[in-house]
Parts: structure tokens; sequence; C-alpha cells
């Protein structure tokens, strides 16, 4: 869960897509889809760890994704109380974000940054173990966060000047652009968009999703089986 873009789409749209970099057996284990209590169906890859997911989409036009880690690296200190994946799938537990945000506990849960989106709005929780940020992202802004235990501040900084470049060389693109992008290769396999660190960890999925009012939908790419899926954010 370690490169996170967002981008408008120049009608009222975004684009979120992430790359996630993770141990190989921790793969994604199916692309599936639930229906809440207040009937909204939620389309996301499920983490072969607890179960839980790094990004999930629902046909009502939100979005989650979780990067490990806040603004800087911490200590990993288990036991936690709950599995970041399954944060992911409880911020859709109320009928909007800002309710989730307001009431949600967060002790004893691990480090994280996490991007919640809606048709009106797109905000970014940051949990360090002690406090909660909450930042809104204004109108027509683009983004992009990768994850602090696994990225110096120099490599995350080297990482949004290239964001930086390629939006200069593509003020609105498209859905094949911005892939291309998340599959930048530059020489460095240990810090790289697809990076791979002797196998123990990698690049192992790209996920996007066109968050707009007309045909949403969502992209998965396993990288570790060379397969692509498409899927429709619409009722199931």
């Amino acid at each position: 869960m370690c490169t996170v873009t967002w981008i408008p789409d120049g009608s009222g749209g975004h684009f979120l897509t992430s790359n996630r970099d993770e141990a190989p057996d921790r793969a994604a284990l199916q692309l599936t889809h639930r229906l809440t209590e207040h009937g909204e169906t939620l389309h996301y890859p499920v983490d072969s760890g607890a179960g839980g997911s790094w990004i999930c989409f629902s046909d009502q036009g939100r979005a989650v994704c979780l990067l490990n880690g806040a603004r800087r690296k911490h200590k990993h200190r288990p036991p936690y109380r709950r599995s970041r994946g399954l944060v992911v799938l409880d911020a859709f537990l109320k009928v909007d974000f800002p309710a989730f945000l307001r009431t949600y506990p967060l002790d004893g849960i691990e480090p994280f940054t996490m991007i919640l989106a809606d048709p009106k709005d797109a905000q970014v929780l940051i949990w360090n173990g002690r406090k909660k940020e909450i930042e809104t992202i204004p109108k027509g802004e683009t983004r992009i966060w990768s994850s602090s235990t696994l990225y110096p501040y120099p490599v995350r900084r080297r990482r949004r000047r290239l964001f930086e470049q390629f939006l200069r060389n593509h003020p609105q693109p498209d859905i094949d652009q911005i892939l291309a992008f998340h599959h930048l290769e530059t020489g460095d396999r240990h810090n790289d968009f697809i990076m791979n660190r002797e196998n123990r960890v990698r690049t192992i999925s790209v996920t996007a999703a066109h968050l707009s009012l007309k045909n949403p939908y969502w992209i998965h790419k396993d990288l570790l089986h060379q397969q692509t899926d498409r899927r429709d954010l619409v009722p199931v």
C-alpha cells in the first residue's frame, strides 16, 4: 500500500490509483464485492492477511485508499487491536465519511495515511499512533503519496518531482497515461514505482479507479500473475 495518486479528470470526476508494495505472499486472494447495511455495494481486492483491503470503491462514488505509516517512519510494535486493512472496510459502515472521521476509535491501530473520497470532496486522515490529522484536498488539486515505512524523505521528494513532470507533460492525463506513470522505472529497482527488493518486498499490483458520475470503473493489475481485471462500479 505504498504509492498513491489523486488526479482530477477535468469534468468533476477523479482518478485514484495505488501501487501495492508488499511481500509476494500477501497478494490479493480475489476481487470481491459486498453489500453494506445501508445498501451500498463495495468493490475491493481482498488481502490474504487479515481479510481486509488497502483500497475499496463503492457504487455510490465513495473510495478509500490506505498507505502504511504517517508522516515519518514508525517502529512496528505489535500486537495491534485491529488490522489497518479492516479499518478501510470499517470506513464504509457509516453513511458518510465525516461521521467515520469523527467517531472511529484509532487507539491500538498501527500508524497509517488514508485517502477518503466521495462525490463532494476528498480528505486525508493521518494517524501517527497518538494523534490524528485530517486534511481536505482542494478542488482541482493533484496529490501523490509514498509510504513513509518504505521510502525515506529524499525518495518521496524525488517521486513528487517525477509526478510534477508527468503532469506538465500530461496536464489532463487519461487512465492509460496514469497507469503508465505508475509503471515508471528509472533504473533504481529499490525505489522505482515498480520496485523489487530481492523479492522480499516488491510491487505486486496496481489498482486504479475512475470515480465519476458517468460509467465509473476500476482496474486491477496483478503483476505477479500478469493478469488484468476491469470492472464497473455498479450495484451487484
